[in-house]
């Protein structure tokens, strides 16, 4: 908190009080005969209350600075996704769009690399939003598309039906999906065919990437 944020505050509670007291004495019967004359060591009228109406001002401007402040903080904790970044698998499952935090791309757990956001209907770089060579999140509005980040030679536990993808040690057996290892990653290109296997291949036009993947049998 900033020393404005304080003494701003502490200004106008200053003020109001005084404001009150003044206002209270402007009420003070006149001196009795013989005494000073009257007015001599008395305020202006309604002095009081102008202070006091000063003093409500200046507390309310520096409450207001205060909240300002804490909500322009607050935001600046919560950044905003943006095309490029990268989001772990945890985040991606949780499927709350618009709350997905960025996490750095060299995060073995950040699987998914914002290619995209689109809304009102609008597909993914490769022209399309279902079947898309991306992972999409979609809450009917606002779409995110995903290229995948990964690394070669690691494995990963594929749920088609889900559309996601979660690290996973290549000699784990079971799981809810298929294990599969990447092969190959190919970046600034799209042609399929650099794969072992183009049919098992992910093509994505933005960012331009090729992704190589192969299942895993894992010994019995």
């Amino acid at each position: 908190m900033s020393i404005g944020q304080i003494v701003i505050p502490a200004v106008g509670a200053v003020l109001l009080v005084a404001g009150l007291v003044l206002r209270t004495r402007s009420k003070t019967p006149a001196p009795a005969e013989g005494a000073a004359p009257a007015g001599a060591n008395r305020l202006p009228k309604n002095s009081g209350m102008f202070v006091a109406i000063v003093g409500v001002l200046i507390l309310a401007l520096g409450l207001l600075a205060s909240v300002t402040k804490s909500n322009t903080t607050t935001a600046a904790h919560e950044p905003e996704l943006a095309v490029g970044n990268c989001v772990t698998s945890k985040d991606y499952r949780a499927a709350q769009i618009g709350k997905i935090h960025p996490t750095s791309c060299d995060d073995h757990a950040a699987v998914y690399e914002l290619a995209a956001s689109v809304t009102n209907g609008a597909t993914c770089p490769d022209g399309k939003l279902r079947d898309a060579g991306y992972f999409v999140l979609t809450d009917g509005n606002h779409s995110l598309c995903f290229a995948p980040n990964v690394r070669v030679g690691d494995c990963y536990s594929m749920q088609a039906d889900v559309n996601q993808i979660t690290p996973i040690d290549c000699a784990a057996k079971g799981g809810p999906g298929i294990t599969v290892q990447i092969g190959g990653r190919f970046d600034g290109s799209t042609d399929a065919n650099q794969c072992p296997i183009p049919a098992g291949a992910t093509v994505t036009p933005q960012p331009a990437r090729v992704v190589c993947w192969q299942p895993v049998t894992t010994p019995s």
